[in-house]
């Protein structure tokens, strides 16, 4: 391998630690794109686990934590990293250089051994090695039947069940089985209530995990005024008109520590792309979350000109391998394409009706469909929540919930049973009818 490619590696690999130690938002996408084996440098790989371990911990990173986690010996090389790395703008680049050019070394160093090797075995081995350096993603996982049997009987004999997402709507939570780095769309039609839904299942789930709640409309005061409005049940038109009492002020206060103690964060995502989401995530260490909306997420900057339809698809997918690789649960939002009564077409949404690509239908895990039955009656605040889809669950089944605007709140509307047919009741028997003989005559004659 020649030195201009040792050197490469070196500043890379140098560049890339200095990043992590000056800037915090850079760890997790540095963390979940390089693996040790990407620093050929036996001091700089041994740095990288030490903020990997560190990470794992929930520690936010600092060099003086990083150096006693490295028993105390790596304060100079620390503060030389420091200084050689004056911004972590190019951090991105940077990992991309580490792992080309480790992969580089790899190969060359198993070329010689391939050169060298004494039979047609041990060559054979170096090339699996070299096969094995050809795919992408980083210890694979592979297991065979019996280990899935083994690990099937331990799950099951522990008697612990796992820890299902909840929303906070107990019938959807008995009906969906939602695991970390699942993919689940709420998709409907505009004004139907995606946003107050979103956020009331967020809240929920920030009570347990911490949610990063991506705006791509609104802001975080109008997000949060919806909040104020169903947590403190306070009128959400007093509050958009700054017309709150000595009462409902009283109410809010009430409320405070239950509205602030959710780990939950409003971010302004504004011309992110789902890579953007995914580098933010990780770097503030969300297990869920959820994008408002997916249809205007931009694509990624280094394919321009695709069409919607191209965009919504490579945004699906890149949603999709945020939870599939990184264990991040995503919910994101999407409009719906309203039927074309004109052509007779079916009055409600379907798994078909994702505007812009059938992609997401493809793409997700758990598939959620928000409408009102009955779209000419505004004033009719009952909306259906169908399961369009649920790859681990049965899907069809439909909520009736009920959308308080006033209090942004929704509820679940429980069917009520059929009224029971009264009995009839017997009818009385016909009063007894006693027979008289009259007198007959005797001549034979009826009259």
């Amino acid at each position: 391998m020649s030195v201009l490619v040792n050197e490469l590696a070196l500043e890379a690999q140098a560049n890339v630690l200095g990043s992590m130690l000056i800037d915090q938002n850079v760890v997790g996408p540095m963390l979940h794109q390089l693996t040790p084996e990407d620093f050929t440098d036996g001091r700089y790989r041994k740095i990288f686990q030490a903020i990997k371990k560190l990470q794992g911990q929930g520690k936010d990173l600092d060099p003086l934590l990083v150096n006693d986690a490295l028993g105390g010996n790596y304060r100079d090389i620390l503060a030389q990293l420091i200084e050689i790395t004056p911004t972590s703008a190019n951090a991105e680049e940077y990992a991309a250089i580490c792992r080309r050019t480790a992969l580089q070394i790899r190969w060359a160093e198993l070329g010689e051994r391939l050169a060298e090797a004494p039979s047609l075995e041990d060559a054979q081995a170096v090339v699996d090695q070299i096969n094995a350096l050809r795919v992408e993603k980083p210890g694979a996982r592979i297991t065979g039947l019996r280990q899935c049997y083994e690990e099937f009987l331990d799950r099951h004999a522990e008697g612990k069940k796992p820890a299902y997402l909840t929303w906070g709507i107990s019938a959807l939570d008995d009906l969906v089985y939602v695991e970390p780095g699942d993919f689940i769309v709420l998709g409907g039609y505009p004004s139907a209530g995606k946003t107050a839904l979103a956020l009331q299942m967020a809240y929920h789930i920030a009570k347990s995990k911490r949610v990063g709640y991506f705006y791509y409309e609104n802001n975080d005061k109008k997000l949060f005024d919806r909040l104020v409005a169903l947590k403190a049940k306070i009128s959400f038109s007093k509050i958009k008109r700054y017309d709150l009492g000595e009462k409902d002020f009283d109410q809010i206060v009430g409320v405070q520590n239950a509205m602030i103690a959710p780990e939950l964060e409003f971010v302004d995502a504004s011309g992110m792309t789902a890579a953007d989401v995914r580098s933010l995530s990780l770097s503030r260490h969300y297990g869920v979350a959820v994008v408002d909306y997916l249809q205007k997420i931009p694509g990624s900057r280094e394919r321009r000109g695709l069409s919607d339809f191209e965009r919504v698809t490579e945004v699906s997918g890149a949603l999709q391998e945020l939870g599939r690789q990184t264990g991040v649960t995503v919910l994101a939002l999407s409009q719906l394409s309203r039927p074309d009564k004109a052509k007779g077409k079916a009055a409600f949404p379907g798994m078909h009706s994702f505007r812009q690509s059938g992609q997401i239908e493809q793409d997700a895990d758990v598939a959620l469909l928000l409408f009102r039955e009955n779209e000419d009656d505004p004033g009719n605040q009952v909306r259906t929540l169908k399961i369009g889809k649920n790859k681990e669950g049965e899907a069809g089944l439909a909520l009736s919930m009920h959308f308080d605007g006033d209090t942004q709140t929704f509820s679940r509307v429980f069917p009520q049973p059929a009224p029971k047919p009264e009995k009839p009741k017997p009818e009385e028997a016909p009063p007894r009818q006693e027979v008289i003989e009259l007198p007959g005559r005797d001549d034979g004659l009826p009259f």
